[in-house]
């Protein structure tokens, strides 16, 4: 069965159910994404990544010289 015809005449609801189930079952046998992206990146790049995406985003008033 192909995945256009896999939700055909379900409901909304039960095909959006099926689907977190099927994401469950997947994400079981992962490891955790820090653990992934240390393998990937080494420790030190991981954490430089992860302060650098977690820092304070916020815009700032720009100063006009």
């Amino acid at each position: 069965m192909d995945a256009a015809g896999q939700g055909e005449g379900m409901k909304g609801a039960d095909l959006l159910l099926e689907h977190c189930a099927t994401l469950d079952r997947l994400g079981e046998n992962r490891s955790p994404a820090d653990d992934r992206l240390e393998q990937e990146l080494g420790s030190k790049l991981a954490q430089r990544l992860v302060r650098a995406l977690a820092g304070d985003h916020r815009a700032r008033p720009r100063l006009d010289r």
